[in-house]
């Protein structure tokens, strides 16, 4: 399809900005977030803007952001690293009998077709299927983003420059296609990929490949890589932060918000779905779009004099077809902001905390008590859910920061009931654990991937009722000391994909690592 819209950048695919001659940089921080989420309600007559998401390094800031935001529990702002000539590729080793779960941390940039090259790991712990080395350099302002989606036979990966697929079965590269134009960056990809298509923001990266613009969305056929179409969008972004682009996706719709304009897309074609200005009832800002299994609007409404009228918060359901609401709940002020999940469905707000909601009904269920109050609560405001949490029946799982901890960044993983909202329990928290619950197992297993520091990274199970930890699988210390910084897990009918845009500091970067999910 035609390209709609300016493509910028220049240079040939895969190209990136030339390393900086002095030392390194320390990294820079993510999205410059404009007002939105935790500051005053904008009138109705403005959409909000989509501000960056983040976990704080230190604690004490208060519960809602009032500034720029730092990068999400789990998640980094990573150098860029420079391609080098992939090394041959061996045989793949045959899977090992049972329940085979493959934990592929991905590192590599996009640069031309290059390829991977499998080769299996030594240590001790149960040992790695095989792997895949990254060579790269330390640099600046690689961009993470959360499209890892599957088809029937390949796992495709967002890149900073473009997506890549792989084999499921033997991780052989079988396609890469790279953003519109050049000297582009990704900067948004939802998880979602109904029908097979798959949906990356992007713009003009920034100088050295720091955050640059992000004001233009692709589509790409993930059966064959193809670029099904790419479009501008309208970004005020006067200081070209990267942060004004929210992508909220559901079913084979997206919705496209920034500071100055919101349309409803089909995922494959970019046509217009639906007007989402009509969609609204009036007195009600256009609103913040959450996708996932549901499509979810939350807005603010106002009835008369702006300074002394009556405000008050709305909650949809969103046909993802039609723009139509299935049902729509009234909220007080300040009280249904944004949608933390939308399966199981939990709202936040400034003025009540974090609620949970029947998906169907819309009814309230428990109330999360004390949440905000005892952990960091920082949402992504990108149009995707909180990456860190997970539901499971009635329990849902949530990785946070501890805010009164004597560790000072101290990490959790906390279970609350959904209907009762109270506290279940919470695991041993810690300045050097990362807990990342598993979402989608095709289960009620209470299952997370662990690492912390020096100690080996894990596969573990929770018990729903006391929490007790229990070891599935351990494995080598190197397959998290050799990874970049930022890895976050995929499950995919029982294979477990880890993808992380950033490089390991030492000489052996791992780019891809397969890991069996039973003890050896």
């Amino acid at each position: 399809m035609s390209a709609n819209g300016p493509v910028p950048g220049n240079g040939p695919y895969g190209q990136q900005p030339a390393p900086p001659q002095q030392p390194p940089l320390p990294p820079q921080q993510g999205h410059l977030p404009p007002q939105g989420y935790g500051h005053p309600q904008q009138s109705p007559a403005t959409p909000p803007g989509q501000p960056g998401y983040g976990y704080p390094q230190q604690p004490g800031p208060p519960q809602y952001p009032v500034g720029p935001q730092y990068p999400g529990y789990g998640q980094s702002v990573h150098p860029p690293h420079f391609p080098v000539a992939p090394a041959p590729s061996p045989q793949p080793r045959k899977k090992k009998t049972g329940l085979i779960v493959l934990l592929v941390v991905a590192l590599v940039v996009l640069a031309g077709a290059g390829g991977a090259a499998w080769y299996v790991v030594a240590g001790s712990g149960t040992k790695p299927l095989w792997s895949v080395p990254s060579k790269s350099e330390w640099g600046l302002g690689e961009q993470e983003v959360d499209g890892t989606w599957f088809t029937d036979r390949a796992v495709v990966q967002t890149l900073s420059g473009g997506v890549k697929a792989y084999a499921r079965d033997t991780g052989q590269k079988l396609w890469a296609t790279p953003l519109p134009g050049a000297g582009n960056q990704a900067c948004v990809a939802p998880s979602v990929s109904d029908g097979d298509v798959g949906i990356v923001a992007y713009g003009a990266s920034g100088m050295a490949g720091a955050h640059g613009q992000c004001d233009h969305v692709a589509a790409y056929d993930l059966n064959s890589g193809k670029e099904l179409w790419h479009r501008g969008f309208k970004v005020k972004d006067e200081f070209k932060t990267g942060g004004k682009l929210a992508v909220a996706r559901a079913g084979e719709t997206v919705v496209i918000t920034t500071d100055r304009e919101q349309v409803a897309l089909k995922a494959a074609d970019g046509t217009e779905t639906w007007d989402v200005k009509k969609v609204v009832p009036s007195g009600c800002a256009s609103g913040t779009y959450t996708g996932g299994k549901n499509l979810i609007r939350t807005t603010s409404c106002l009835e008369g004099d702006e300074f002394e009228g009556k405000r008050w918060t709305e909650a949809s359901l969103v046909d993802p077809d039609t723009g139509k609401a299935g049902w729509t709940k009234r909220f007080g002020e300040g009280e249904a902001e944004i949608a933390l999940s939308t399966s199981p469905l939990v709202l936040s707000g400034e003025a009540k905390g974090v609620f949970a909601l029947d998906e169907k009904s819309g009814e309230r269920r428990g109330e999360l008590s004390e949440m905000a109050e005892r952990f960091y609560l920082l949402p992504e405001e990108d149009g995707s859910p909180m990456r860190q949490v997970a539901g499971f029946g009635n329990i849902l799982l949530m990785g946070m920061g501890e805010k009164e901890s004597a560790e000072g960044e101290a990490k959790t993983l906390v279970a609350y009931d959904l209907d009762s909202g109270k506290e279940l329990w919470k695991a041993p928290a810690s300045s050097t654990v990362e807990y990342i619950p598993l979402r989608d197992t095709g289960g009620e297993r209470l299952l997370a991937y662990v690492t912390d520091g020096a100690e080996k990274p894990k596969l573990v199970e929770f018990d729903p009722k006391d929490g007790a930890m229990t070891t599935v699988a351990e494995y080598p210390e190197e397959v998290d000391q050799n990874m970049g910084a930022g890895a976050w897990p995929f499950w995919h009918q029982g294979v477990l994909y880890v993808t992380s845009v950033g490089a390991g500091l030492n000489s052996d970067s791992y780019a891809l690592v397969a890991l069996p999910t039973t003890a050896s």
